[in-house]
Formats: C-alpha cells, structure tokens, sequence
C-alpha cells in the first residue's frame, strides 16, 4: 500500500517520490539545515500513519499535506 496518494495526471508515482525528497530537503532547509527527532518521536509517527497518507497535488505550486486515510485505504 503507497504511503503517497498521487492527485497528479502529470507525475507518474516515482515522479512523486522524487518531489517528496526534494520537498523534504527544502523544509530542511529551511528550517537550518536540520531537523531532529527523538525514537520515541519516529514511534508515535509511524503509529500515526496507520490512519494517515501523505498527498501530492501538483498543478503551478506543488503541495504536499498529511490527510487521513480514507476507510477503503486502511
């Protein structure tokens, strides 16, 4: 089951992936250079993604949100 929900006809999914890690380093970025998190932090995370996705819209701006995950996905 992806973790990214694709809401793109213009971006195949390993398009997408791609945009995720550029996105990931830009927030980095711009958040110093680095970001830090605890285990105790990855756990609650990954327990939250269960009943979470990750959404990609593209068009003139690229977003990327956390939405929950529709019933038929879980």
């Amino acid at each position: 089951m992806p973790q990214i929900l694709n809401f793109s006809q213009h971006a195949s999914d390993d398009e997408v992936q791609y945009l995720t890690t550029l996105l990931l380093y830009h927030l980095v970025e711009r958040c110093g250079g680095q970001l830090q998190f605890t285990a105790q932090d990855v756990f609650h995370i990954r327990q939250s993604l269960s009943t979470k996705m990750v959404q990609i819209q593209l068009g003139d701006d690229v977003k990327l949100r956390i939405i929950d995950r529709v019933p038929e996905l879980q």
